[in-house]
């Protein structure tokens, strides 16, 4: 499964740019505010008081987004403080908010209009005192405005970011149990075949000696490709470790029991989880009777439209079904479904056996 990461907060760019948004939109809608009314929003800015429709000024205009753009950002930065640095409960956190947002809003909107007219180049006493109170006043309205926007945007954020972390950390935990479930199926796998393996290496003993020396050789090149600890495998390999497995049962059964392999080359380097073809193998010798008067094949081939692999056999049921409790089919299948989130398919009408696995195609896009 893919890791996936998740920032603390926002970064100073993104800051900026909802800061410069926010500030842009308010004053689209003063300037459609006087350009078509008397003031829909802001009905109390400048002359509008007295009634008359207010000159639109372009340097002025400017002016008040860079200061709002200003706040916004003093408030969005300070609102990031809090959140990462003090170390107090939600309800607490929000009481600072409130009464530091107030008050820088204040700060800055009054250190704002006061600066206003000695940038645009003309001198704060020119200005009659009533004209003064209503700057002073509608540019707190327009600030107070912009701090609530400011404060319930950082709150929304903070939510969607603290919703995002949750799902991102029970992703987490959910990848974490698979990996976990899938390596306890693949270490009950590995005594599992040391177990069957030792059962046959005893029978060998007694029968043939020579025999059973070939038979720990093989046995050493299984044993160390189980061992690996890889998720997944080429199918060349496996390929491989099939081979060398069918080996250690030929020399068990002699030509009682045959192998018939039809693989399309071009499938070589396809994905498989390892030991799945000798899980198969192992599950149709187990289940079957094999004899001189029964001999007994297993074919494996591919299917390179479907990309899959299959592992079939005819069924030579034995007499006495206690050869093994499923734990090898059950355990294959696990693992693909924990992988992959795939099942593998298996036929069974009473008369043919058939187990189907999809390998995975590293170069389809």
């Amino acid at each position: 499964m893919r890791n996936r990461t998740l920032k603390e907060y926002p970064n100073v760019k993104l800051i900026a740019c909802l800061s410069l948004t926010i500030s842009l939109l308010i004053h689209l809608a003063i300037f459609l505010s006087l350009k078509f009314g008397e003031g829909i929003i802001f009905q109390q800015i400048g002359e509008l008081a007295e009634h008359k429709r207010m000159r639109f000024h372009f340097d002025g205009f400017i002016l008040n987004i860079i200061f709002t753009f200003l706040l916004a950002f003093a408030l969005y930065m300070y609102n990031m403080y809090i959140h990462k640095n003090v170390k107090f409960k939600d309800n607490s956190k929000l009481v600072f908010i409130v009464v530091g947002s107030i008050i820088i809003t204040i700060i800055m909107s009054f250190a704002f209009t006061a600066l206003h007219p000695y940038i645009l180049g003309y001198a704060d006493f020119d200005i009659p005192i009533n004209r003064k109170v209503y700057h002073y006043r509608n540019g707190l309205m327009r600030d107070f405005f912009v701090t609530m926007v400011v404060t319930l945007s950082w709150q929304l954020i903070v939510t969607n970011y603290r919703s995002r972390k949750i799902a991102v950390e029970n992703e987490t935990l959910v990848a974490e149990n698979m990996i976990t479930r899938y390596e306890v199926l693949k270490n009950q796998l590995n005594p599992h075949f040391l177990f069957n393996s030792l059962n046959t290496l005893q029978s060998l003993i007694e029968i043939d000696k020579e025999k059973a020396k070939d038979y720990v050789q093989e046995l050493s090149k299984v044993l160390r490709y189980s061992l690996q600890n890889q998720e997944v495998v080429a199918l060349e390999e496996e390929i491989r470790l099939a081979n060398s497995f069918c080996k250690l049962m030929e020399k068990r059964y002699g030509d009682n029991l045959k192998f018939d392999f039809d693989i399309d080359a071009r499938m070589m380097s396809y994905q498989i989880i390892p030991l799945s073809l000798q899980v198969l193998l192992e599950n149709a010798i187990k289940h079957n009777v094999i004899s001189d008067k029964q001999p007994f094949t297993i074919w494996v081939f591919t299917d390179y439209e479907e990309s899959t692999i299959t592992v079939f056999n005819v069924i030579q049921p034995k007499i006495d079904k206690s050869g093994g409790n499923g734990i090898g089919l059950a355990n294959l299948s696990e693992r693909y479904r924990l992988k992959w989130n795939k099942d593998i398919k298996i036929y069974n009408d009473g008369d043919d056996f058939a187990v189907t696995i999809e390998l995975k195609n590293i170069n389809e896009k």
